[in-house]
């Protein structure tokens, strides 16, 4: 649980059909597969296979959840562009109200530095804003 409790700082995403791959500020990578093929399932934490479908523009993952539960990750876009959501819906099976956890990364313009020399507009490194996380029951 405690990745999904302590955020990375940073994510840096990266579009190759049909995966998208997802790798946070400490090098761990989570790929999505979007279509429909057999997952391996891995020993290496630092890297996960997750199987993933496109709801319009929204990246929607099922997953396993570290309590043993179902898990849905939200991967989608703000109106104009400037934030990226990441949303959990976690089923604890203990109650019928699932855990929402919303995380709010910031997409860097085109005269915004990241800090990397290899900087690439189609490889944008996501920036947590940290006063727009939040968790709450529903």
């Amino acid at each position: 649980m405690q990745p999904l409790i302590h955020p990375s700082d940073s994510l840096s995403i990266e579009l190759q059909n049909p995966e998208v791959d997802v790798t946070d500020d400490q090098s761990h990578q989570l790929i999505f597969y979007t279509d429909g093929r057999k997952l391996q399932k891995s020993k290496d934490n630092n890297h996960q296979q997750v199987a993933a479908h496109w709801d319009g523009s929204r990246l929607v993952s099922d997953e396993k959840s570290p309590l043993g539960g179902k898990m849905s990750r939200t991967f989608e876009l703000s109106q104009d562009g400037r934030s990226l959501y990441e949303t959990l819906h976690i089923d604890n099976g203990r109650s019928d109200t699932p855990l929402v956890i919303r995380y709010v990364y910031d997409v860097p313009g085109s005269n915004v530095q990241t800090g990397r020399e290899d900087s690439d507009p189609n490889r944008p490194v996501l920036k947590k804003n940290p006063q727009e996380s939040s968790s709450s029951p529903q």
